[in-house]
């Protein structure tokens, strides 16, 4: 492998990932949710930026339901780029809080195999983490 070659192969991130957390705000009946992302990665999704592409594409592949199974609204809180990072926040009323919610996060799956999106939640005096990967379909907070 010739010097060339080499560097370009590490000035590539190894990895496809992304990390949700979810805050319960139990005084308020809401959750905060934070997502954040490769800013390469998610630009071959939405390639406009952090605007209407965006927004539709995280929607799409984000999502909570209550323990009925009802869809739970996201309200979009902006977005922002530092570094190679990409943060989007999310802002949801979830009266009954987050225990029992199904979450599903398949985020950059149908466009990297490896992609591997961790959600970690945090409600009740409590954290849970959910670790979705291509093919996988919505799982419960307990």
């Amino acid at each position: 492998m010739t010097g060339l070659a080499l560097r370009g192969l590490l000035a590539a991130h190894p990895m496809h990932t992304s990390v949700a957390e979810l805050t319960e705000q139990a005084s308020t009946h809401s959750v905060v949710v934070t997502l954040r992302l490769f800013a390469d990665d998610f630009g071959t999704v939405a390639p406009g930026g952090l605007g209407d592409t965006a927004k539709a594409y995280v929607r799409t592949h984000f999502e909570l339901r209550g323990p009925t199974g009802q869809q739970v609204a996201l309200r979009w809180d902006g977005a922002s780029q530092a570094g190679d990072v990409v943060q989007i926040r999310l802002l949801a009323e979830l009266p009954a809080g987050l225990s029992g919610t199904r979450v599903r996060a398949t985020l950059l799956c149908e466009r990297f195999p490896d992609e591997v999106n961790i959600v970690r939640a945090t409600y009740g005096g409590r954290t849970a983490s959910l670790l979705f990967t291509r093919g996988d379909q919505a799982k419960a907070l307990p």
